[in-house]
């Protein structure tokens, strides 16, 4: 079924207050913490840890409540998506506003909060996703409405210093930063969720849904060996992600000297990323998704690495370099989700059932753990070589290990991401196969 542009509009809209709040949290909490609060770098690194480990039990229990919820009046998806924005935007508030003199406790106490409201919303989320179409086409079209929103917030995310003053490397910091996107998110996410709930459909299984622990729920997910794959390769790839985005402001205030200018770059980058979506929603129709994602990573690798060749203070030369990078940064959220969606057929297959829930909950447990590796390894290594995010009189020994945790760190998990792409099992036409045996028994089913 080809959904109207107002379903796909709807559905992809909550992706844009979820970016302005979540951008934030990638790019600007350790400078944000760590410059401006004054929180140690190694505190940082431990909060980040243990916020995101929490989830390792939550999201699968998230999962499979949210596979089982039949009987709710708005929709087994969309009932769960609605609790969520409160205790999402209870969290933003309190992390956010932060004021001068919080120390890790504060940080981790609601920092769980906020992503447990984040669980809430993204697992039911991705599932309902999967669910709207099962058309392989058509994914990369919900998927790719779901990033360009998704993109757009985080452009609004990085020229929040030009409309809220302040920012990475100025007088002010990121205080008004980020004061002035957790107010943006705290008022968009009430009219998302209204949008959402009035506009997109919530579609029942068209098999029996079947009671599931918590450790059953992982044999199926470890049973399903595509599944596994491209959850394997997301989550490796992202942790040479988050190594990269936990110090890239830091990279250009410190390592290339920009001061004020630090932010043009990642907006640049930003940019790009949105411009080339269409451009993998294209690629990822006419060739297989994941030979397109293959070839934006190991085009954005190259990319990074001529970081390297830029003199400091040269603004426009990194612009140029992080634009080229960034035209593949889009290509992960909109593939990779389509492409979790393909996989998660297989199981509806195999199973007779939709467990589209759980195996989103082992999707987002794979990300955030990816999330909490990477940050770790970060923070980690610049404390260990005596960085100060606070000081401008760094050695010369912190600043190359900035300079390699943010260029070259990233490599050997983006290669192995690559690698388990390579030749994956599940292309158009098999995924066609499986759509047509699915529909063909819910048919005789219903009939």
């Amino acid at each position: 079924m080809r959904l109207t542009r107002r379903s796909l509009a709807a559905y992809g809209q909550i992706a844009l207050p979820l970016s302005i709040a979540d951008l934030p949290l990638v790019i600007y909490l350790t400078t944000f913490y760590g410059t401006d609060l004054g929180v140690s770098l190694q505190d940082l690194a431990w909060v980040l840890l243990v916020a995101r480990l929490s989830d390792v039990v939550i999201d699968p229990l998230i999962g499979i409540a949210s596979d089982r919820s039949t009987g709710l009046k708005l929709g087994r998806r969309k009932a769960w998506v609605l609790l969520g924005i409160p205790l999402k935007m209870a969290g933003i508030y309190m992390v956010f506003f932060a004021a001068p003199g919080v120390g890790p406790l504060y940080l981790l106490v609601w920092l769980m909060l906020l992503y447990l409201g984040w669980t809430m919303i993204q697992i039911p989320y991705g599932a309902w996703g999967a669910e709207i179409s099962g058309n392989y086409a058509e994914r990369t079209r919900i998927t790719g409405w779901r990033t360009l929103f998704a993109f757009v917030g985080i452009m609004i995310a990085t020229l929040a210093p030009v409309f809220t003053g302040g920012g990475a490397g100025t007088p002010q910091g990121l205080t008004p930063v980020m004061q002035g996107l957790g107010l943006w998110a705290l008022i968009l996410f009430p009219v998302s969720g209204l949008l959402m709930w009035l506009f997109v459909p919530d579609r029942q299984p068209a098999g029996p849904v079947h009671n599931t622990g918590w450790l059953e729920g992982m044999k199926i997910a470890m049973r399903n060996a595509p599944f596994m794959r491209i959850l394997a390769a997301t989550t490796i790839g992202r942790i040479g992600s988050a190594v990269n985005t936990t110090v890239v402001l830091w990279f250009f205030i410190h390592a290339l000297g920009l001061g004020a200018n630090s932010a043009n770059p990642v907006i640049v980058y930003l940019l790009a990323a949105v411009l080339g979506v269409p451009i993998w929603v294209w690629a990822g129709s006419r060739f297989s998704k994941h030979n397109a994602l293959i070839f934006a990573v190991v085009s954005s690798l190259v990319a990074f690495a001529c970081l390297l060749l830029v003199p400091k203070g040269d603004a426009n030369l990194a612009m140029l370099i992080m634009a080229l990078a960034g035209l593949g940064g889009g290509a992960a959220a909109t593939l990779g989700l389509s492409i979790s969606a393909d996989v998660i057929d297989l199981d509806e297959l195999r199973a007779r059932r939709s467990r589209a829930g759980l195996l989103f909950a082992f999707w987002n447990m794979g990300g955030k753990l990816a999330d909490a590796i990477g940050g770790f390894i970060a923070l980690t290594i610049l404390s260990s070589a005596g960085f100060n995010a606070m000081s401008f009189g760094n050695s010369p020994e912190a600043i190359d290990a900035l300079v390699f945790t943010y260029v070259w760190m990233p490599w050997p998990f983006f290669l192995v991401s690559v690698l388990l792409l390579w030749r994956f099992p599940i292309g158009r036409d098999r995924q066609a196969r499986i759509r047509r045996l699915i529909e063909r028994r819910a048919a005789r089913a219903g009939g």
